[in-house]
């Protein structure tokens, strides 16, 4: 038996040996052992359809070692997609999307357990991996388990102990609105509500030191003071369209979230906002209208999320709110006085 801690790159290699060579290979994950055939090899797949008796029509999950693999075979999903993507992954837990192109349907894990982790690495490729039962019956959650049913169908069978789990993962179909929960496992449609229901705000302005952070704490510390009960739906950060590598908020900043909100936003650290958090992300602010178009570049499908912050300040002020970065201090005030009045009007749009 292989501990699923500590194991021989023997092993491993010869995993992913045996799927490379179409060959069919019992895995242990965290919830019940799985059989696995390498996705674009057909002969192995149409073999692994015929060991589970599996009716051709129901396509198999498929398994692989990462998000970023993970997202390349999936359409574009809604915001709520790659925060439950985020929250649950590694772990037990299926999710149905489009494939690229919108045609079809496609399930896709990355399951927690080290040894099926790293047999999916050294392989670089794509499994399917369902259960390791004949369709309909009851799962295996041992190596004798698969054995017992299989017996030499099976090429190789990777033991390592009883499963942890013992049951199937969670299952959700996001191609429903908002979502469908097809099978329910260790991670229940109440976990995934939460997700759902706590949306992402994002504040976008240059550098991140000045005004998204002022944006960001201003927000938060209203929120938790006249509706508290708002502040656990919305997960509010700030980001920046350049990399300044690191910085802490500006010392301007600093000073008047400390006078005039009691904040110290010591802990700031400037961030750059990338795709991952554009596709993740169900509100962006941008300051600028460069800060839109630079969203816009970076992932298209975001644009009817973007709001510039001048929509919520009074018709008397409407105008995007300028870097104040070099300038006098009287600038920097004009700035708070400005998200002040914008903040104040988001929480009512909130």
């Amino acid at each position: 038996m292989v501990d699923r801690n500590s194991f021989d790159e023997s092993i491993i290699k010869q995993a992913a040996l045996s799927l490379r060579e179409g060959k069919i290979v019992a895995l242990p994950t965290e919830t019940v052992y799985g059989l696995g055939a390498v996705c674009d090899n057909q002969q192995a797949v149409n073999r692994l359809y015929q060991i589970k008796k599996r009716p051709t029509n129901k396509p198999f999950t498929i398994c692989v070692p990462d998000k970023t693999t993970a997202k390349k075979h999936f359409a574009v999903m809604p915001p709520f997609g790659y925060r439950i993507l985020d929250e649950f992954w590694p772990g037990p837990l299926t999710i149905i999307f489009y494939a690229p192109g919108g045609e079809k349907k496609i399930g896709i894990r990355i399951p927690s357990h080290k040894l099926v982790l790293a047999v999916l690495k050294e392989l670089g490729a794509s499994v399917c991996l369902p259960s390791a039962n004949i369709s309909g019956e009851k799962n295996s959650l041992s190596a004798e388990e698969v054995e017992q049913i299989f017996g030499d169908s099976v090429d190789l069978i990777i033991d390592a102990g009883k499963s942890e789990l013992k049951v199937p993962s969670t299952v959700v179909d996001l191609t429903y609105h908002p979502f469908k929960v097809l099978r329910e496992g260790r991670i229940s449609a109440k976990d995934l509500m939460m997700v759902f229901f706590r949306k992402r705000i994002v504040f976008v302005c240059t550098g991140n030191t000045c005004r998204s952070p002022l944006a960001e704490y201003m927000l938060k510390r209203r929120l938790s003071e006249i509706f508290p009960y708002l502040e656990a739906r919305y997960d509010i950060v700030s980001r920046g369209i350049i990399s300044l590598g690191a910085q802490p908020a500006h010392y301007e900043i600093s000073r008047i979230l400390k006078e005039k909100e009691g904040i110290d936003p010591s802990s700031h650290i400037s961030t750059k906002l990338d795709k991952d958090m554009i596709l993740s992300s169900d509100i962006f602010i941008v300051m600028e209208e460069m800060h839109k178009d630079y969203i816009i570049k970076t992932e298209p499908t975001a644009e009817s999320r973007i709001f510039p912050l001048r929509k919520f300040l009074p018709s008397e002020y409407s105008q995007d709110i300028i870097d104040p970065i070099s300038k006098p201090v009287e600038v920097y005030e004009k700035v708070y006085f400005l998200l002040d009045q914008a903040i104040n009007e988001l929480i009512e749009w909130l």
